[in-house]
């Protein structure tokens, strides 16, 4: 045998004398008794099989699911919850008027009829859903139209579209009535050109609009349906619902809280799920830019609810690009993983939600109805008790090793000292009896 297998041999049943190690020393002690000894192996190896098995559980938890989010209730002041972006959009997305007397231009300086140019007008609906017309009618459209249509087309789709002014007949903040052309703007949105809410500091109890349901205005447009007078929406997927003209209904906003804890901040943002202010757009903002970039890079054009100015050397898309929307549409629906040209919603997998932020829910209730000639809306918070989902690490630092520790522990009665042992008799015992 040779001299450090001697050694060996003399540590390790100096260890299994001396270690603080529960019912190793057993091992040693009952050597002459090979029935006890075999069943304190035995008992000693199924802990440290136990053991092993729940740590490594643990960690493959913690590696899998590094995060945990739970729920509870937060109590809020009005003044800390302020009315979201509220947005108000007409089925009627041009005004008859306005296109009548742009028509009068038109045929002023052609030698077309009014009749003509409003019949042929209603090619404007490719600027709302470009397969709603034909490319090659909507390219010929705008050819005829030359320089009596605005190269800033977002401009123009404004002065065409319903005011806000003829849209919104009376607004009242608790029972106070305001004006609604200081209350809402009108906004190109994906809706149309829409008119949003945008006071965002109002801290109010309750909000009430009358709004114009009146039909005379309406401009056909194909395959634009009318069925509602008004659609109402709110940032996120929960907050859309119509509205029908002689309703009365009321609205609930109902919001929920979100929120990280800061020490998330050190995860990698694939296993939180989740962006900090600062580290990149919100969701509701993302998704759009996402959606912009793939348009720039198939028709070198933007729609034109998307604010491109000082942003991009890009200009407005117009009927000539109808042709290239109209693909990236066909893309979207037959496409779904397509390259980033063809966009869709799984070609912007890097926009995630914020980890801090409030999510809105539109819940209606029909009061009743009013004359057919307008519609009434009723706008209340869901109350100052809202839902709070806060995510936090699955496990701090300390946490995890109390867990493991205790397992340990328990199974086997091994701790830090146990450790230390381990490396003294191991290391420094062996080198002695190897000397000697």
């Amino acid at each position: 045998m040779s001299r450090l297998s001697r050694a060996l041999r003399v540590t390790l049943v100096e260890y299994f004398k001396k270690t603080s190690l529960n019912g190793f020393g057993l091992l040693y002690y009952n050597r002459r008794r090979r029935y006890q000894r075999f069943f304190w192996f035995l008992f000693i190896a199924a802990g440290i099989c136990s053991a092993s098995f729940v740590v490594f559980a643990t960690l493959l938890q913690f590696l899998a699911r590094p995060t945990i989010t739970a729920l509870s209730t937060l109590s809020v002041s009005q003044q800390e919850l302020p009315l979201p972006p509220l947005t108000i959009c007409s089925s009627n997305k041009l005004s008859r008027h306005k296109l009548q007397a742009y028509a009068k231009q038109l045929a002023a300086r052609s030698g077309n009829t009014t009749e003509h140019w409003l019949q042929e007008l209603q090619l404007l609906a490719g600027y709302f859903r470009a397969n709603s017309v034909s490319a090659e009618a909507a390219t010929r459209l705008q050819v005829a139209l030359g320089d009596n249509w605005s190269a800033d087309v977002r401009a123009q789709l404004l002065q065409l579209s319903p005011s806000c002014a003829s849209l919104l007949l009376s607004c009242h903040i608790d029972e106070v009535e305001h004006n609604c052309s200081s209350l809402f703007r009108l906004t190109p949105t994906i809706e149309g050109n829409c008119c949003v809410l945008q006071a965002g500091n109002i801290t109010t109890e309750h909000l009430q609009l009358r709004l114009n349901a009146l039909r005379d205005d309406d401009f056909y447009l194909p395959h634009v349906a009318l069925t509602a007078a008004y659609s109402v929406h709110l940032p996120g997927w929960l907050g859309r619902l119509h509205v029908s003209a002689g309703e009365f209904k009321a609205l609930q906003v109902r919001a929920l809280r979100l929120q990280a804890d800061e020490q998330l901040r050190s995860y990698p943002v694939a296993e939180r799920g989740c962006h900090f202010a600062d580290e990149a757009a919100e969701l509701v903002l993302c998704l759009p830019q996402c959606r912009l970039r793939a348009v720039l890079a198939a028709c070198h054009c933007a729609p034109f609810y998307y604010s491109v100015v000082g942003q991009h050397n890009f200009s407005y898309c117009n009927l000539t690009h109808t042709a290239c929307l109209q693909q990236l549409e066909v893309n979207e629906i037959l496409l779904p993983h397509a390259h980033a040209a063809n966009w869709s919603p799984w070609s912007c997998v890097h926009c995630l939600p914020a980890c801090n932020d409030w999510r809105y829910e539109l819940r209606q209730s029909l009061l009743g109805h009013v004359q057919p000639l307008e519609t009434k809306l009723s706008i209340r918070h869901g109350g100052q008790r809202v839902p709070l989902y806060s995510q936090d690490g699955l496990y701090h630092w300390y946490e995890l090793l109390s867990n493991v520790g205790g397992v340990l522990s328990v199974c086997i009665g091994c701790s830090f000292i146990s450790g230390f042992e381990i490396v003294y008799f191991m290391v420094f015992r062996l080198w002695q009896n190897w000397r000697h």
